[in-house]
């Protein structure tokens, strides 16, 4: 049994760089390449390209990362555990085979990981008393039930430790959960039990540092991004861990950014909601007593968390369709900017009552005044206003509806207020899709695992 092992946070989303963990490979000394593509928006994206076309519907970036990563891992014994099977983990692992051989590289082991997807499922788990009601609002899932797009559950990290038993080198899953990527292989190298609740809380704490890739080394760092050196090249972290789960959080040597008490404590606080009870598929964990020490340069020790047994739900990720957007910019300038900005968006919305808009929901902003603070800030008040951007966006069931807000728009040009721009051409149609969270017993969810050899 090793005494350390080594897991570095390779992705953070679907569209991360994928030079941060090629580097890592090639400098970090890991053990296990951990690699997160996925969130609630990019299964709705990736379920949307499986119905267009069976063969994708996964995070096709997990094809550049592996180009340029793999036959270091292969050369160096390095494992990698992803998510990018996203909507159709099969495919993946069929086309990261397909690279391994356009690689020259034989020997391998690629796992897929199923039972995630509930989609076909869903009747019967009613029938069976599931209600699927949504968490927030509580509406029955009847609402929007021939809108769905899909269906997935936030599983844990079983079917990794049976990929790995199973003698994998890379483990590739849909929608695990980001923390399931890294307890599985602790899992397995160290030989936990399932409900060792102690450790594996201890190691979600850490994991949760990590698997946002650089926003534990100074990327969107507040507490001091002003002389954060180095990001355009920054680091990924990296944990050592220990068998008792706890860990020092570390970067890939030479890379910018940095790892201090700082970096590590903004990281953590990030998406917990309530820090005594972190639910997790594998876990509940407690934040409330960590510590932090920073042990050497860009080392910092992670103690003191608790676990606790996992929550008896597991939480559904459900999209469906919403409608569409239609949204309109443009720019006013000096002199009255701000007035005539007003007066423009007024002018837009009289067009659109003449045509009869049909909408369920819309939004004004002042770009650069008050787009992300909406109604809570008061008009400007400074009369020498170089500039000001208006953007108008109404969310519509029809498609018809949402193009006439760009097509009310483009009179401005010539009928509006003078002094503007920037109303560009013809944005395309944006369909909307929307979530649906809600729970369902974990005893329905049964994990399985297929291997592919190359």
């Amino acid at each position: 049994m090793k005494q350390t092992v080594r897991l570095g946070a390779g992705m953070a989303f679907w569209g991360d760089s994928v030079q941060p963990a090629i580097q890592m490979v090639e400098r970090g000394e890991i053990d296990y390449l951990c690699c997160d593509h996925l969130a609630e928006l990019t299964m709705s994206i990736l379920s949307k390209q499986k119905a267009k076309d069976p063969r994708f519907g996964y995070t096709r970036d997990i094809v550049d990362l592996l180009r340029g990563a793999l036959p270091t891992c292969v050369a160096k014994g390095v494992k990698v555990v992803t998510n990018a099977g996203g909507a159709n983990p099969r495919a993946c692992a069929e086309r990261i085979a397909e690279l391994a051989r356009e690689l020259g590289l034989s020997g391998l082991k690629i796992a897929c990981v199923l039972g995630d997807n509930i989609e076909d499922d869903i009747d019967r788990l009613m029938g069976e008393g599931v209600p699927f009601a949504n968490m927030d609002t509580g509406q029955e899932l009847a609402a929007v039930r021939e809108r769905l797009t899909h269906a997935c559950v936030y599983t844990g990290c079983e079917g990794i430790v049976e990929s790995l038993e199973a003698g994998a080198d890379i483990v590739v899953c849909g929608r695990v959960t980001d923390i399931a990527l890294y307890l599985g292989p602790l899992i397995y190298e160290f030989g936990w039990a399932r409900d060792d609740w102690q450790r594996l809380g201890m190691a979600t704490i850490v994991a949760h540092c990590i698997e946002c890739g650089g926003q534990a080394t100074g990327g969107l760092y507040a507490g001091g991004w002003q002389d954060m050196e180095g990001l355009e090249e920054l680091g990924y972290p990296i944990a050592e861990f220990s068998n008792d789960g706890t860990a020092v959080v570390t970067k890939t040597p030479g890379s910018g950014g940095r790892v201090d008490i700082g970096t590590v404590s903004e990281q953590l606080i990030y998406e917990i909601l309530d820090p005594g009870n972190y639910l997790t598929a594998d876990v509940t964990a407690d934040f409330t007593n960590v510590t932090l020490e920073e042990v050497g340069p860009d080392r910092v020790r992670i103690s003191g968390g608790v676990g606790r047994p996992a929550p008896a739900t597991l939480k559904v990720n459900m999209g469906y369709r919403a409608g569409f957007i239609g949204e309109a910019q443009f720019t006013y300038t000096w002199p009255d900017a701000y007035d005539k900005a007003v007066r423009g968006m007024a002018f837009l919305r009289n067009r659109l009552k003449r045509a009869g808009f049909k909408y369920e929901d819309d939004i004004v902003e002042y770009i650069g005044w008050n787009s992300m603070f909406e109604d809570r800030i008061g008009p400007p008040e400074d009369p020498e206003l170089m500039e000001i951007v208006v953007r108008y966006a109404a969310r519509c069931t029809d498609a018809k509806e949402a193009r006439k807000v760009f097509t009310e728009c483009v009179p401005l040009y010539n009928n509006g207020p003078a002094g503007v721009a920037g109303v560009g051409t013809r944005p395309p149609l944006k369909e909307l899709f929307a979530l649906w969270p809600c729970l369902v017993p974990r005893e329905y969810i049964k994990q399985s695992i297929k291997i592919v050899e190359v």
